[in-house]
Order: structure tokens, then C-alpha cells, then sequence
């Protein structure tokens, strides 16, 4: 009923039955049928059971109104002024190129170590790295992020089990801090546990700055094992900038302070509407390096509870 309702209102806005509209001035559109298609466009026409819709790819499709699930607005500054200034120059739909663009929805990570934001109350991802590293977190009460996951290493007679715990006090729109853990230990808890029986661990503090088109991480993390920390810790800077519509330039450094090192990653994010997937390639630089060699670094994200 609502779907009829919705679709009565933009007849009679945009045409009567049976006749033809200015495509270039009725509104855009996404409709999205009982199978999960979804068309971007708009009406051109209109029959008692079906919709001539002219979509993005300047293809006209015939949809029965009986298969369409749903029916919304879409909108984009940039788009909106693009159309605008396609009708000062009398251009028409065709040329005009429809996609639609999706907000990054892993603002609270970098590459690999977590950016000061919080993950929102109950939104959470599942990830893959590097295909046997899977990863998951959810945010609880839009301060607390929890995450963690064991490797799937299918040579090793024992796994690896990471935590990474996150809480952010101060979230703004453009300011978050936040502190956190990342521990590392063994499915065999014994003195044999990469050599330190209590595992391993980063403790590490963050600040991150910028909007959801581009942000600066810059933070200070502490080596562990069970109650012995590093003298000194190591500076973590990152930061991410979208390039196009749906992509980003994402990078990483760890620099340890104890040591003429560094470990820097830079590479790209392509941002879907729930899924997302980070291409990067790693390298150590310092003393002796020159011409050391690229690690690439893949990774895949699935988004649940995410707008």
C-alpha cells in the first residue's frame, strides 16, 4: 500500500497516463523490485500496470508495478548541480552520468590499527584479511567498539587469537579520542606461546581529525607482554582522502622509536554499499631496505547495521 501510494503521488507528478515528461526535469529515482534489482533513473512514461523508466545507462526498461518493492528520492549535491548545469547548456538525460555514491562505512579503521572513531551502537562488520586472517567488531553504546578473530592458517598445528577492545570518550563530528588494546596470543596457552607465555600486546592512545571525506590518525602505542611494557612507543600515523565517488587513497606508518624504521602502507579503498575492500601494498623502509621488497595486503569488509 505504501509503494502505490508512493507511486500514485510521482504520477501524478511527473505525467499523466500515457503521456510523455521532460526526463531531464522529473525527479531521480531508485526503485528496487521483489528480486533486489534496483534501477536509477527516471519515469518516462506511465501505463495502468507498468513504468517506462529511462535509468542510468540511458536504457529504457518496462517495469510491471507489481514487482517493485520500493520507491525513493535520490539525491547528491554534486549530481544536482551537475544536472543543473547540463539544462544551461540544454543537454538532456543522456548525457548526464547517474551513479550513486555510498559514505565509507569503515570510518573507524585504517589500514590495519583502529582510528579514534567509534564504531555506532550496534553497527558491525565482519572482515577478511589477507584470506586466512578473519576479523569482527561491533560498536556497543557509540563509545565502545570491540573486535577480535583467529587465524585460519591451515599449516600451523596452533592459531592465532586477536582482541581489540576500543573506547572513544570523546566523539564530536570532526574530533574523536579514543584508547585502546590489541593483544595477540595462542590456542595453546603455555610457556611455548611465541615465547612469551602471557602473549603479546599494543596498548595505544588516538586521536583522529576530519570528516567522512578525508581524516588525519595520528597516535602513540606501547609493546607488552603481561605486565612489562617498552621504554618506548611507537608513532602511528595514517590518514585517508576520497579520490572519486566511491574510492579512496588510504596510508599507515608505524615508527618505532627505539629503532631507524619504518613500516609504511598505502594503497586504495573501494567503498560499496555494504561491502568495502582495501588493496594495499606494504613496505619496511630504513638502513639498508633500498630496493626491499612490496607486501601486498588485501582485505574485504562486510557492513551490517549501517545507513
Amino acid at each position: 500500500m505504501k509503494i502505490f501510494f508512493t507511486l500514485c503521488l510521482l504520477l501524478v507528478f511527473c505525467s499523466s497516463l500515457h503521456s510523455q515528461v521532460d526526463t531531464t526535469k522529473s525527479p531521480l529515482l531508485v526503485i528496487t523490485l521483489s528480486d533486489s534489482t534496483e534501477y536509477v533513473g527516471r519515469i518516462e512514461s506511465a501505463e495502468s500496470k507498468f513504468l517506462n523508466f529511462i535509468t542510468r545507462e540511458n536504457k529504457i526498461v518496462r517495469i510491471s508495478k507489481d514487482q517493485i518493492k520500493e520507491v525513493v528520492g535520490y539525491y547528491d549535491s554534486r549530481l544536482a548541480k551537475k544536472e543543473k548545469d547540463a539544462l544551461e547548456k540544454k543537454e538532456t538525460v543522456q548525457d548526464i552520468i547517474l551513479e550513486p555514491e555510498y559514505t565509507d562505512a569503515n570510518l573507524n579503521r585504517m589500514i590495519i590499527f583502529p582510528t579514534a572513531r567509534p564504531l555506532k551502537s550496534w553497527q558491525w562488520y565482519l572482515q577478511l584479511n589477507e584470506f586466512f586472517f578473519p576479523f569482527a567488531a561491533v560498536g556497543i553504546g557509540n563509545f565502545l567498539t570491540l573486535g577480535g578473530g583467529m587465524s585460519l592458517l591451515p599449516t600451523l598445528p596452533e592459531q592465532i587469537i586477536y582482541l581489540s577492545p576500543k573506547i572513544t570518550p570523546l566523539h564530536s563530528e570532526n574530533l574523536d579520542l579514543a584508547t585502546g588494546v590489541f593483544f595477540v596470543t595462542s590456542t595453546h596457552f603455555n610457556k611455548d606461546n611465541f615465547g612469551f607465555p602471557e602473549g603479546l600486546g599494543i596498548a595505544y592512545t588516538m586521536t583522529t581529525i576530519g570528516d567522512k571525506e578525508k581524516s588525519f590518525t595520528i597516535g602513540l602505542g606501547w609493546g607488552f607482554s603481561g605486565k612489562n611494557f617498552s621504554n618506548k612507543p611507537i608513532l602511528i600515523l595514517g590518514g585517508d582522502i576520497k579520490i572519486g565517488r566511491n574510492i579512496k587513497l588510504i596510508a599507515e606508518t608505524w615508527t618505532p622509536f627505539n629503532t631507524n624504521y619504518v613500516i609504511g602502507m598505502i594503497g586504495f579503498r573501494i567503498i560499496g554499499k555494504h561491502i568495502s575492500g582495501d588493496a594495499v601494498v606494504m613496505r619496511v623502509l630504513g638502513p639498508g631496505t633500498r630496493g626491499g621488497s612490496l607486501v601486498p595486503w588485501f582485505s574485504l569488509t562486510y557492513n551490517f547495521g549501517y545507513e
